[in-house]
């Protein structure tokens, strides 16, 4: 997988930019969106390209693999890359921090860890979330008594980083 052009890639943030033109122009289903496009840059992740892509009603292998093949055909007939390079498909998994607004509307009834700009660690059920702000289920503890649990409401602007928790109960 080589191209003509110099180092690695010519301009990491036109490359990054042309491949999230690419997809958002080329998603087979309303239902799937672009979450992130990384290009590689430094001595561990060079010549990487990751994309995740996420679906309202959850992504499966063989779309991965679809827009993967149609990807990579793209970044060879544009000849991005001058190097060799590895291409990454994927979803965002569970340890993925929640970053769009499609994200978090998905996740509506599941248990959120939020970091937040003032404040401890909040973990809560979510229970809404518009582009102003999420409203959380959150127990908190009473001395000697039974969780009480509380409405809570968070800027999304206070939002460092939001993850759904996995509970095997």
């Amino acid at each position: 997988m080589r191209g003509s052009k110099g180092p690695f890639f010519m301009n990491s943030s036109k490359t990054k930019e042309q491949i999230e033109q690419f997809l958002t122009e080329n998603l087979e289903s309303p239902e799937h969106f672009l979450v992130q496009v990384s290009v590689g840059l430094g001595k561990v992740a060079e010549g990487k390209v990751q994309v995740l892509i996420d679906s309202d009603s959850g992504i499966t292998i063989s779309d991965c693999a679809k827009y993967s093949r149609k990807l990579g055909k793209y970044l060879e007939d544009e000849d991005l890359f001058s190097t060799a390079y590895s291409l990454e498909v994927a979803s965002p998994g569970l340890d993925f921090p929640l970053s769009s607004e499609r994200q978090f509307i998905k996740n509506i009834g599941r248990t959120l860890v939020l970091d937040v700009r003032e404040g401890p660690q909040m973990e809560g059920k979510l229970l809404s979330w518009n582009s102003e702000e999420l409203e959380l289920e959150v127990a908190q503890k009473a001395k000697g008594k039974k969780p009480v649990l509380t409405l809570v409401k968070v800027k999304n602007t206070d939002i460092l980083k939001a993850k759904v928790t996995v509970s095997f109960k």
